[in-house]
Parts: structure tokens; sequence; C-alpha cells
């Protein structure tokens, strides 16, 4: 297991220069970086925040996280990682609260993300995938849980979203929640962020492979893959369809499709490989088409 050096972690600024500089200058970058601090203050046992505290504490900063567009992936990545961490972290203390209460806690929390709609719209729907990702699959919860995905499934609908990067995001988080139990609307909501990336008029699918990408590490981190279970088989098959999905749009940006990859992407459906195909791969030569900026994530 990897850790930080006490050397690098002696150099990294403490939470209080943090929040001075986010409070001197409110910026999204300065914003993710409070929001990390938030998290890691909630998440430590000795100086651990009631869930009402914590969920305002993230709140007053959640505006700035979004008053300035960042152009560069990278960034955008962890503008939402620092969300789902939070997210994580808020679901964290709830655990800690009476069982009594835990219901009724969990129930303000969703209400108190959604009031977020009303200054940081869309991403305030992100922030609650991300809750209902972080959330463990007690029975007890599993209402709540459907209320979320109900809302967030219907967004397209009800106008939610003001654009198809935040709906797709959102969608790839509850169909990560959902393939932790197997659940048959995955394979639904697949083929919505399929669709979507199929769009050639977009400028960007990225985070369409965002959440595959997290659907890939819920069902691949449950347990081993091989074996004849039919959960195993389901979740083996799943992964198989997500890799080859993310391999026909890769293949889509190349200069010229490559034979390759496309024989790659039959074997990944097939759930077959061999030794010729492995060597081929190691040697094609792949060039990006110029001016393809709808999957940059390749560029």
């Amino acid at each position: 297991e990897g850790r930080v050096s006490k050397a690098v972690i002696s150099q990294l600024p403490d939470a209080a220069d943090v929040k001075k500089v986010f409070e001197e200058d409110p910026q999204s970058v300065s914003a993710i970086a409070f929001l990390y601090v938030t998290g890691s203050i909630g998440s430590n046992s000795s100086t651990s925040q009631p869930t009402p505290e914590l969920v305002l504490q993230i709140s007053e900063c959640f505006y700035d996280l979004l008053n300035e567009p960042l152009v560069d992936l990278a960034f955008q990545a962890v503008q939402t990682s620092s969300m789902m961490y939070d997210m994580n972290v808020v679901w964290a203390s709830m655990e800690q609260a009476e069982e009594s209460t835990k219901h009724t806690l969990f129930n303000q929390v969703v209400s108190d993300v959604e009031g977020w709609a009303s200054n940081s719209g869309e991403y305030a729907y992100v922030a609650l995938a991300a809750l209902a990702l972080a959330v463990d699959d007690d029975p007890q919860l599993w209402s709540f849980i459907t209320k979320i995905q109900n809302t967030i499934l219907g967004g397209s609908d009800n106008y939610l979203f003001a654009s198809e990067d935040a709906m797709v995001l959102c969608v790839g988080m509850v169909a990560a929640k959902l393939s932790r139990t197997a659940d048959a609307q995955v394979s639904e909501l697949i083929d919505v962020i399929q669709l979507s990336l199929s769009d050639n008029s977009r400028q960007t699918c990225f985070w369409g492979f965002f959440g595959m990408g997290l659907m890939v590490k819920n069902l691949a981190s449950r347990s081993e893959l091989s074996g004849s279970n039919p959960s195993k088989v389901w979740r083996r098959r799943t992964i198989q369809r997500l890799l080859g999905i993310f391999m026909t749009e890769f293949d889509a940006c190349l200069s010229e499709s490559n034979s390759t990859v496309r024989e790659l992407v039959d074997c990944l459906k097939m759930g077959e490989s061999s030794d010729d195909l492995l060597c081929m791969c190691e040697e094609i030569d792949l060039s990006i088409q110029v001016g393809v900026d709808y999957f940059s994530p390749f560029q």
C-alpha cells in the first residue's frame, strides 16, 4: 500500500492556510482545495463534526466551486472528485449517528443538497448522485436511494440538466451504484451513455468515460471475476461491454480506423483473446485525427 512520506506531508499547507487562501480568493481552484480540507477534517475522528454542520460548511464553498469555467479536463475531474470525496465523508458522519435518527438525518441531507440547485444548478445533482454512490447497500435506506435515482434519471425530461455532460455523469454515478448489486437497470443506463458518446455533434464525451470508469471500478472491486456464478458472469460481461464501448470510441478518433483495434473490440464482446492479437496491439502505430476534440482525453 503506497503512503505519502512524512517529508512530503510536512511541506503541504495546513487546513488554516488553505481556508485563508479560499476566503481571500474564492475561486474554483481554491474552493476545490477547501472542499478536500473540509472533508479531511470531517473524516478525522478526533475533529469530526455533526453531519448538519459538515453539510453547511461544504455548501458554503460549493457555490464558489463553480464560479468560473475550468476548461482543462484534469481540473474538471479533480473538481468532481472533490464533490465525491466530501459526499463520502458526509455519509461516514451519518454512519456515526444514532440508528434511530439516521433515516431522518439522511432525508434532511438529501433535501439540503437538492436545495443547492437554486445557486449551483445541475451540479447540485452531481453532488446528489455522488451521495447515492457513497451510501452502502443498507436495505433500510434503499427508498431514499431510489428517490435520488429517479430524480436524476428523470432529469432529462424535467429539464434539471443544462448540459448533457452533467446528465451523463450523473447517470454514470447511478449506474456505478446499481452495479454493486447487479441491478438489471445497469444495461439500460449503459445504453444511455453509449448513445451520448455516439453523438458526434458533442464537444466532449469525457464525463461519459468518467462514469464508465466508476462502473468498472465498482464491478471489479466486489470480488473475484472468474467463475461461473451468475453474478460474476454478469459483472465480467458488463466490464467487457464497457471496455468494448471505450475502444470503439477510441477507434473513431483515429486518423484511420484500425483493424487491430476493431478486432480487439470483437474479442472483448466475445470474451476471448489470443497471443497473436496481443502482439499486434503492441506493434500498431496510432495517430489521432487532427481537430478531434470530442474525445479529448486521448489528445
